[in-house]
């Protein structure tokens, strides 16, 4: 693994830790947030859908792997 950092390691405690998983999530809040606009307004319900899949996102077990082997084109 060449790309370990704090977050990694958080990523890989937030599958098992509710409590890593909470501070994940508030990681990631502002870009929910910024997905979650419609008309300038953020959509409760696709702001919702995004923590979700978020939360399963973050519970797969080679999610954060997959993360850090990856290579911007």
């Amino acid at each position: 693994m060449e790309n370990k950092t704090k977050f990694y390691d958080l990523l890989i405690r937030a599958r098992y830790d509710e409590n890593a998983l909470i501070l994940v999530i508030k990681q990631i809040m502002p870009l929910i947030n910024s997905y979650s606009l419609k008309n300038k307004r953020i959509d409760e319900d696709l702001r919702s859908e995004l923590i979700e899949y978020a939360i399963v996102l973050i519970k797969d077990e080679n999610f954060a792997d997959k993360l850090a082997n990856y290579k911007k084109i």
